[in-house]
């Protein structure tokens, strides 16, 4: 019980906030702390050990601000989705040569079940094993904007309702900006990982030019993962990648297809990680 910031005792609500470290759910955070909304028991991010540089570097200089607020936050982890997301067969929804993704397992693994442990930690009960915590007893909030409200789903677990504070108080992701500058605080950019197959051409021809680094680090991985470990069990392709448009990453003329994006409305594909998070 060492830590336990809530008790089931008397009836309170442990009020989480899923931190995904880009604007929207980082302004839900801001929001929290200067009293437009109620405050968090618990911020927890859940690290999938291959978030993009800069997203590091605000989920440090926000946890610190946080902290300094009187904000618990946590960093919890499902482990490195670049040892595990392929081989083990949790997969990210990589594109297939037969055309259509695998099955998305990662936001479950990486995001949702390690966060849903620490909370039951958090409440006094085992991360996993019965007995569980009472129904409604947390309400977990999320970083989805106006823009985003078909991603607004009920909770899994009877003991988490789901909440959506940015939703409620009708603001997009340039409210979430302009709320953030109107603090003079560092705006995040989108929070993805390095390697996620939803990244349109357009964010991929971005990287390249602008964090050679990270291209380098996702060719890599696109290349590490070439053969689909379910091969012959299951599924049909032989090999898989995480460029939409198929092929290899690193010969993918990005210039092309970004222009036919462009032409068809989708320059931005929505990085649908779930039923939940990827969280924003």
């Amino acid at each position: 019980m060492d830590g336990i910031t809530w008790s089931a005792m008397n009836g309170e609500v442990y009020r989480v906030l899923a931190w995904g470290c880009g604007a929207p759910s980082t302004t839900v955070g801001v929001m929290s702390v200067m009293g437009l909304i109620k405050p968090f028991d618990v911020i927890i991010h859940s690290d999938t050990n291959f978030e993009r540089y800069h997203t590091r570097e605000i989920r440090d200089w926000y946890t610190d601000w946080f902290r300094k607020h009187g904000v618990r936050v946590e960093i919890v982890s499902g482990g490195d989705i670049r040892e595990s997301g392929a081989a083990d067969h949790i997969h990210i929804p990589f594109w297939s040569s037969t055309g259509g993704p695998l099955r998305r397992q990662c936001t479950r693994h990486f995001k949702v079940d390690p966060s849903r442990r620490r909370i039951r930690e958090l409440l006094g009960f085992h991360k996993s094993k019965a007995p569980h915590p009472p129904p409604g007893s947390v309400e977990q909030s999320y970083g989805f904007t106006l823009e985003e409200f078909t991603r607004m789903k009920p909770s899994r677990v009877k003991f988490i309702v789901n909440r959506f504070p940015l939703l409620e108080h009708k603001m997009t992701r340039q409210d979430c900006i302009d709320y953030l500058q109107s603090y003079d605080l560092p705006v995040p950019s989108k929070s993805a990982c390095i390697c996620c197959p939803y990244r349109p051409a357009s964010e991929w021809l971005q990287m390249r030019s602008e964090s050679p680094d990270e291209w380098k680090e996702a060719v890599q991985f696109d290349d590490a993962n070439r053969h689909n470990p379910l091969a012959g069990d299951g599924s049909t392709s032989d090999q898989i990648f995480i460029y939409k448009h198929g092929g290899a990453l690193s010969i993918a003329n990005l210039e092309d297809d970004a222009r036919r994006e462009k032409v068809n409305d989708a320059v931005q594909i929505p990085l649908l990680c779930g039923d939940g998070p990827c969280w924003t």
